[in-house]
């Protein structure tokens, strides 16, 4: 952070870097948490074209990247030799790059860029997931083509929890503890995966880059907006130009469930969200979800996280 603002002739304020008007929109925050992690935050919308660097150190780190990208031109991603090129899409995925290699993002004017970096360890990794031969999974990992590591995409609740670390509150007297919590969850929860992944040997996706594209596309649609009715298998599958059944089949083995159960936990978790920020009735955020009779959604929500909605309310 302080060599980046050193270029750009910016000053760094509570470890706030907010970018020049002519760069970008927005600012990246550096974060150290009490368990020594640190973590990097972004959100800008770039104002001219970019090349972000991180040139390769002797020290072996690790910075797993949590990254939304609105792409409305091109986006080049290079880790050390390799390069991948997107343009004219969205891209959300978790990725993990080792500091031994050159990592770069080359961005034209107008792209969004919104992400959490978080900078590990192995041997710290394998402490706090208790996996004594986390290294092999990590070496399994960055053995990977470049576009292969971008497979990993960016789910609701990898969102969610991205969400609430962006949403603390500066004056809040726990915000590092929050923090530090759901940093931790977004760690865990993407390392299972991958660990999982290699003791079942599907690190490597059958899917083209275009199917996992088109896959993406249908979440992004099915989640923009939850409190309206889910577009239809065929809709979704017509959008994509894809068949149905193929549509079903690859969201599943992407997304790990079927596409309208994920939607369903979406809305579900969206309820939940509702009802803990209060000012909401149980009968007034079922209406919203369109829910006609409310032991229906009653039965729904306990479904998914074991407890009615009253409950929620009463223990909140």
């Amino acid at each position: 952070m302080n060599d980046l603002a050193q270029r750009l002739d910016v000053p760094v304020i509570n470890h706030q870097l907010t970018f020049p008007e002519s760069v970008a929109s927005g600012s990246l925050n550096f974060i150290r948490l009490p368990n020594g992690v640190h973590v990097n935050i972004v959100n800008c919308r770039v104002n001219t074209d970019w090349l972000l660097c991180r040139r390769k150190i002797k020290e072996e780190y690790y910075t797993l990247r949590f990254h939304e990208l609105i792409i409305p031109d091109t986006l080049e991603i290079r880790i050390g030799d390799e390069r991948m090129r997107e343009s004219h899409t969205t891209r959300s995925t978790a990725y993990l790059t080792n500091a031994l290699v050159d990592w770069a993002y080359i961005m034209a004017k107008g792209t969004v860029y919104k992400g959490i970096d978080i900078l590990l360890n192995a041997k710290w990794l394998g402490d706090y997931l208790g996996v004594s031969n986390i290294e092999d999974v990590l070496s399994a990992y960055l053995s990977l083509q470049v576009e292969n590591v971008h497979r990993e995409p960016l789910d609701s609740e990898y969102r969610r929890l991205m969400q609430e670390v962006a949403d603390v509150d500066e004056d809040n007297p726990m915000r590092l503890a929050v923090i530090q919590n759901r940093i931790m969850l977004l760690v865990e929860r993407f390392f299972l995966r991958v660990y999982e992944r290699k003791r079942n040997a599907l690190f490597n996706i059958p899917l083209s880059k275009t199917d996992i594209d088109r896959v993406m596309q249908v979440e992004a649609v099915l989640t923009k907006d939850i409190f309206e009715p889910a577009p239809t298998i065929n809709q979704l599958a017509r959008m994509v130009s894809i068949s149905e059944s193929k549509l079903k089949k690859d969201f599943k083995l992407i997304y790990g469930i079927p596409v309208y159960e994920y939607f369903q936990k979406v809305r579900m978790q969206a309820a939940k969200d509702k009802l803990l920020t209060g000012g909401h009735s149980v009968k007034e955020v079922a209406m919203e979800l369109g829910y006609s009779n409310l032991s229906n959604f009653t039965i729904a929500f306990k479904k998914e996280f074991g407890l009615l909605p009253s409950k929620l309310l009463t223990a909140n």
